[in-house]
C-alpha cells in the first residue's frame, strides 16, 4: 500500500504536516547530513552503482535511510492512606502502587497509562516512509485473557488482566508529494487518531489543573511548562489531544488543485464495539470523510460520519421482556449518521467558525434477510425496535454551532460569543458534543442502563464552550492581558430541548456534575464504571468523576436550564529574585426549572448549586528546581426537590429499615419523597484538596516529580459519601 503512494519527492514538510504528536526530539542513528532533507544517505548507498539519478532511467535504491528512534520511560508510584472511607469505593484504606501494581492489597489498578514509549521511523526506499510506535501499559504482568464476553468478565481491559498493552501496533504512514497534491496514507495501528469537525469526529478538551502530572507532558524545563500555562491559560497536551481514536485506514489529501483537500477514514471507532471486535465478532464499522476548500484565508468543508452494522454476528436477539414461550425479537442493526458543513472565516477584526448539519440514530433494526427469516415476509419499511431518532424533520434533527471571536481592534476589548443547538438525534460519543440523552450509544445493547455504560450523562452541567445534545445555549468569554495579569471571564447558559427522563432506569430526571476538586484522585476509587460509590451515583471516566443527583418530582412538566460563571486569573511576579506564577480559577453553576433564565441563581430556587475555587502557585527556586502548590474547595447544595437522606432511624411502610445517611428511595431504588415522619435532608457537600510538590530537572530530558495531596469530602446528610485521606506520588521520567 505504501508503494501505491511511493512516487514523487518526499520532503520534510511532506511527512510533518498532520503527523501525530511528537513528544520528543528525534535522535537520528546516522550522522546528520548537510542537506535540509529530513533523511540522510549512508556512504554505502552513495557509492552504490545502483544509486544513479532517475533522469538516467536507472532505478535508484536507497534503503533504510534516516532511521530514527525516540520515546520515554517513566516510573509512577503512589502511596495513599484514607483513615475515613467507604468500603465500596475505595475498598481499602491504604495502598502502595508501583507502576500500577498495588503492593499492599495485591491488586492491579485500572488505568492503562503508558510507562514506556518507543517510536521508530525511517525510509525503506527513497520514496516511502514508515513509522512504528509501541506504547506499553503499566506493570506488564498479570493474567493473559482475551476480550470480555458475557461468560468471561475479566477481559483485556479489566483490572484483573494486566499484561503489556501495545498502544499502537505497526502503524504505517506513506507520503507522496505529486503535481496534483500531497497524499498521506495511514494503515494499521492499534489506534489512529483523527479529527474532522466538532460534530463528526473530535474530542472535547476538559480543563485540568497543573498540579497533577500527566503521561503526555513533553520534555523540557519544568518551569517552562508552567510559563506556557500562564501565557496560554491552558496545559501543554499531546497533539493527539482533541482527536478521537479510530482503527483502520486513513487517506489524507492536501494542496490539491483549486485549494481542495480531503480526509477519508474507514474502520472502527472505540464505540464500534471496541478495537478487538475480531474476538467478539461484532460487525459494526465506521466510515467518515471530510472535503474542504481554501478560499483565500478562509476555508469551507463538508463532513460525514456513518457508524453502521450490527451489535453482534447474529443480527437479532430475543426481547428479554417476554417469555421464551412467546418469543419477541429485537433487531441488532445500527444506523448512526451525521452530515455537516462548516466554515472558518478570517477577517481583520474578527473570525468566525460555524458548523451546521443533521443527524439520526436508529438501532434495533433488522436486515432484510433476518426479517424475512423471522417473520416469513419481506420487510417493506424499516422495523425499528430500539430508538428511532430519524432526520425526516430537520428541525428536530439539527445541529448548529457558531463561534465569533472579536479582536481588540474591533470593540476595544476582545470577546468571544458562541451559539449552539444540538438535538437528541445527533448522538456521537466520538465528538465534542457531550451525550446527555441517548442511552443506546453503547458498544452492545446488553450495556444499556448498566454500570458498563459510561457514554451518557443525563442532566450534565457543561463547561463553558462545551456542547451537549438535546440542548441549546450560548457562551460568552473575555480573555485579555492587563500588564502581567491574565484574565479570562466567561458566562454561559443552556436549556434542554426535550424531556428524556423515561429512557433511564435509575435517576432519569437528574443532574450530573463532574467534581473538579480531587477529580483525578476520586476517579481512581472505581475505574470506568457507572452507578459507582455508596449511593450508586458516580460515573467514573478517565481522570474525572460525574456524580448524578436525582430529582424527586413526580410530575416532570418542565425542561431544565443550566447557568455557569467562570473567572480565571493568572499573575507572574518576582519573589526573592526568582519567578513566581499564581493562578486562581473559580466556577459557579446552577440548575433551574425556569422557562428562560440565563442568569445564575444563588438561592434554593435552583435544583442544584455548585461552587469551585482553586489556587495554584509555581515557584522557580533554582533553574532546575520548581516548587508547586495547590489548594481547592468545592460546595454542592441541593434544594428540597433533590433527593434526600434520612436523618433518623426507622422502618418504612414496606418494612425497609433505614438509618441516618440512607437515601430515601422507592422499591426500584429511585430517589423519592419520604412516606414517614422523617422527611429527610438534601445534598450538602463540602470538598477540599490541597498539596505541595517538587519538580527536579536532571536535564531537559529527565526529571523527578513529587506530589503530596491531602483531600476529603463531607456531606452533612449523605454521610456514606464522607471520606478523607492523603496520597503521595513520585514519578521519574526519562526521554531518549
Amino acid at each position: 500500500m505504501l508503494l501505491i503512494l511511493g512516487y514523487g519527492e518526499v520532503t520534510a514538510s511532506g511527512h510533518g504536516d498532520g503527523d501525530s504528536a511528537r513528544v520528543t526530539n528525534y535522535t537520528p542513528v546516522a550522522a546528520p547530513s548537510a542537506s535540509k532533507k529530513w533523511f540522510t544517505f549512508s556512504p554505502m548507498l552513495k557509492s552504490s552503482t545502483a544509486a544513479q539519478t532517475e533522469e538516467s532511467g536507472t532505478k535508484q535504491y536507497k534503503r533504510w535511510t534516516g532511521l530514527k528512534y525516540s520515546g520515554y520511560i517513566r516510573s509512577y508510584n503512589q502511596y495513599r492512606v484514607m483513615p475515613q472511607h467507604n468500603s465500596i469505593a475505595p475498598p481499602a484504606d491504604q495502598l502502595l502502587t508501583v507502576n500500577g501494581l498495588d503492593i499492599v492489597n495485591k491488586v492491579y489498578t485500572g488505568y492503562q497509562e503508558p510507562m514506556f514509549l518507543l517510536r521508530l521511523e525511517g525510509s525503506p526506499t527513497a520514496k516511502t516512509w514508515f513509522q512504528v510506535e509501541y506504547m506499553f501499559d503499566n506493570q506488564m504482568m498479570g493474567i493473559i485473557r482475551e476480550d470480555s464476553v458475557a461468560s468471561q468478565v475479566p477481559g483485556i481491559g479489566q483490572t484483573t488482566n494486566r499484561r503489556a498493552m501495545v498502544y499502537r501496533i505497526m502503524q504505517f504512514k506513506g507520503y507522496a508529494n505529486t503535481k496534483v497534491g500531497d497524499f498521506t496514507l495511514i494503515a494499521g495501528g492499534g489506534v489512529n487518531w483523527a479529527k474532522l469537525s466538532p460534530f463528526t469526529l473530535a474530542n472535547y478538551q476538559y480543563r485540568d489543573d497543573m498540579f497533577e502530572r500527566y503521561p503526555w507532558q513533553p520534555e523540557g524545563n519544568s518551569f517552562g511548562s508552567y510559563t506556557r500555562y500562564y501565557n496560554e491559560q491552558n496545559i501543554a497536551r499531546d497533539q493527539r489531544w482533541g482527536n478521537t481514536g479510530t482503527q483502520g485506514f486513513m487517506l489524507v489529501g492536501k494542496n490539491l488543485p483549486k485549494g481542495f483537500g480531503f480526509t477519508f477514514i474507514v474502520g472502527k471507532s472505540d464505540n464500534s464495539g471496541g478495537f478487538q471486535t475480531y474476538l467478539t465478532k461484532t460487525p459494526k464499522n465506521m466510515i467518515a470523510f471530510r472535503v474542504d476548500k481554501s478560499v483565500g484565508v478562509h476555508k469551507i468543508g463538508v463532513n460525514f460520519f456513518d457508524q453502521f452494522g450490527t451489535y453482534d454476528a447474529v443480527g437479532f436477539r430475543l426481547d428479554p421482556r417476554f417469555a421464551t414461550t412467546d418469543p419477541h425479537y429485537l433487531g441488532s442493526k445500527v444506523r448512526q449518521q451525521i452530515i455537516t458543513a462548516d466554515a472558518r472565516l478570517n477577517f481583520t477584526k474578527f473570525k468566525i467558525f460555524t458548523e451546521v448539519g443533521v443527524g439520526r440514530f436508529q438501532d434495533g433494526l433488522f436486515t432484510n434477510r433476518d426479517y424475512e427469516q423471522l417473520f416469513g415476509k419481506k420487510q417493506t419499511t424499516d422495523s425499528v425496535t430500539g430508538l428511532n431518532y430519524n432526520w425526516n424533520n430537520p428541525l428536530k434533527a439539527h445541529c448548529f454551532n457558531i463561534q465569533i471571536d472579536a479582536f481588540k481592534s474591533w470593540f476595544g476589548f476582545p470577546i468571544s460569543a458562541q451559539f449552539y443547538s444540538v438535538r437528541k438525534s445527533v448522538a456521537n460519543v466520538n465528538s465534542e458534543s457531550l451525550n446527555t440523552s441517548n442511552n443506546h450509544t453503547v458498544a452492545t445493547p446488553t450495556n444499556i442502563n448498566t454500570n458498563n455504560d459510561i457514554t451518557v450523562f443525563p442532566g450534565a452541567i457543561t463547561d463553558i464552550g462545551q456542547m451537549a445534545n438535546n440542548r441549546w445555549g450560548s457562551n460568552f468569554k473575555h480573555e485579555a492581558a492587563y500588564g502581567k495579569l491574565k484574565v479570562s471571564a466567561a458566562w454561559g447558559f443552556n436549556k434542554e430541548w426535550e424531556n428524556v427522563a423515561d429512557l433511564f432506569s435509575n435517576r432519569g430526571n437528574s443532574i450530573s456534575y463532574w467534581h473538579q476538586t480531587n477529580s483525578f484522585t476520586t476517579s481512581r476509587f472505581t475505574y470506568f464504571q457507572k452507578y459507582a460509590g455508596p449511593y450508586q451515583r458516580n460515573t467514573s471516566i478517565y481522570r474525572r468523576v460525574y456524580e448524578s443527583y436525582g430529582i424527586t418530582d413526580t410530575t416532570v412538566d418542565y425542561l431544565k436550564m443550566y447557568q455557569t460563571l467562570n473567572l480565571n486569573l493568572g499573575y507572574k511576579l518576582k519573589m526573592l529574585g526568582r519567578d513566581l506564577i499564581l493562578n486562581n480559577f473559580n466556577t459557579y453553576n446552577s440548575v433551574t426549572d425556569d422557562n428562560f433564565n440565563p442568569i445564575p441563581v444563588f438561592t434554593d430556587k435552583a435544583f442544584l448549586r455548585t461552587f469551585y475555587e482553586e489556587l495554584m502557585a509555581f515557584y522557580s527556586i533554582h533553574p532546575k528546581v520548581t516548587v508547586v502548590s495547590f489548594g481547592s474547595i468545592e460546595k454542592v447544595l441541593g434544594n428540597n426537590r433533590v433527593e434526600k437522606a434520612y436523618t433518623t432511624y426507622g422502618t418504612t411502610a414496606d418494612g425497609i429499615d433505614y438509618k441516618p445517611g440512607d437515601v430515601i428511595k422507592d422499591l426500584h431504588s429511585n430517589p423519592t419523597l419520604s412516606t414517614v415522619a422523617d422527611k429527610g435532608a438534601t445534598i450538602n457537600q463540602f470538598s477540599w484538596g490541597y498539596g505541595i510538590g517538587l519538580d527536579y530537572d536532571f536535564s531537559g530530558r529527565a526529571g523527578l516529580y513529587i506530589r503530596n495531596r491531602w483531600f476529603g469530602q463531607k456531606d452533612k446528610n449523605f454521610t456514606l459519601n464522607n471520606y478523607k485521606g492523603m496520597e503521595t506520588t513520585v514519578e521519574l521520567k526519562i526521554f531518549f
